[in-house]
């Protein structure tokens, strides 16, 4: 499509082009604020170890290292992989909203969902934490460290025997998080992608229309063009 053929089109169908960036500017509007000056969030990153480690014993002094360190260290590499998935569920959240409560901080489970993260290398599992209260992610922190060191044994049966050993690598340090790029882009995003869409449904309407408006529209149809009124001005 040449220029001026768009630029006749824009003319002709604005307003289909402006409908969806419109709509879309005015299911943004709440979230501009938010682009503009996006709230403060903090985060807190900690190592941990855990494991179950078996009762090895040592025979004597010529047992080999690898013996009574290999089996601790493989079952603890088991136990890291599978605490993500328990530290991204339901269970969990609900186990650290129960133990704030009781230090009279009223966070609510469904609200603590999606303040965990998880991911494991080896045998060190590092947890994630994010919130937006500075004085209330520490202690959420700490509620997650102790729910990993003293409930594990009720949400893995195969430690019934004996429970995990958590231990924390790290302190609980709160950092200030920069806003993530959606926050900044995403308002933006979304009226671009309404003026992307209004620009093809213009193009879909004017593609559909079969009016003819122009000397060449006729000529294109193999017509003569006999004589041409000018637009009055």
């Amino acid at each position: 499509m040449e220029l001026i053929a768009f630029w006749h089109l824009v003319k002709r169908r604005w307003w289909l082009i402006a409908l969806p960036a419109a709509v879309a500017l005015l299911l943004t509007l709440p979230s501009l604020a938010d682009m503009v000056d996006p709230p403060i969030t903090y985060s807190v990153q900690a190592r941990l170890t855990a494991a179950a480690p078996p009762d090895a014993e040592i025979e004597g002094v010529t047992t080999p290292y690898e013996d009574t360190v290999y089996v601790p260290l493989l079952a603890s590499e088991y136990v890291v992989v599978n605490m993500p998935h328990w530290i991204t569920s339901d269970s969990f959240a609900d186990e650290v909203s129960q133990l704030l409560a009781k230090q009279h901080i009223d966070i609510p489970a469904d609200d603590l969902d999606t303040a965990f993260a998880a991911d494991s290398f080896r045998s060190i599992l590092t947890l994630y934490v994010g919130w937006d209260d500075q004085n209330e992610i520490r202690a959420i922190a700490q509620a997650a460290i102790t729910v990993l060191q003293t409930r594990n044994q009720t949400y893995f049966p195969q430690f019934a025997a004996e429970p995990v050993q958590v231990v924390a690598l790290d302190d609980v340090e709160v950092t200030e998080s920069a806003p993530p790029i959606t926050a900044r882009a995403g308002p933006l995003l979304r009226i671009c992608v309404g003026l992307a869409a209004g620009v093809g449904l213009a193009i879909l309407a004017e593609y559909l229309d079969r009016t003819v408006r122009t000397r060449s529209d006729i000529e294109a149809l193999g017509l003569p063009v006999i004589a041409e009124i000018p637009p009055e001005r």
